[in-house]
């Protein structure tokens, strides 16, 4: 497959994703699993409280690495901030990517953001091949 990138959030449907790159991945291949973190200045998010921060990211995105390297499986994380599709096609271009993977649906906005959303326009944007996983 060569180099894979997973968008990631913590939800179900992004653990689904993480799964799908894991059951597709063949050695020699790369996964990258990136964290977007949306700027906290999103007038959609004006009143929520997101819970969301630097740190917790950074723990899911811990806890993903680990979970795929004891299945032997290397794995890099970016973590990054900004609109959430944009960030995630971007990396995509900039390491070349074979495949994005992503999760149809995501936490809500509550909770983060909507995936649903983000995944829609990474699928219509992106120059790189994309698999939503449901």
């Amino acid at each position: 497959m060569g180099k894979i990138l997973v968008g990631y959030d913590g939800s179900e449907g992004a653990r689904k994703a993480i799964d799908r790159a894991a059951s597709m991945w063949k050695e020699g291949d790369e996964i990258v699993v990136v964290f977007v973190l949306p700027p906290t200045k999103i007038e959609e998010f004006a009143g929520f409280d997101t819970d969301l921060t630097e740190e917790k990211a950074r723990g899911l995105l811990d806890e993903v690495a680990e979970s795929l390297e004891r299945m032997g499986i290397p794995v890099t994380t970016s973590l990054r901030e900004g609109d959430v599709a944009d960030e995630i096609i971007e990396l995509g271009t900039e390491l070349d990517c074979d495949l994005i993977v992503v999760g149809s649906y995501g936490l809500s906005k509550v909770g983060t953001f909507a995936l649903g959303d983000v995944a829609e326009k990474v699928a219509k944007k992106s120059s790189r091949p994309v698999l939503l996983v449901r």
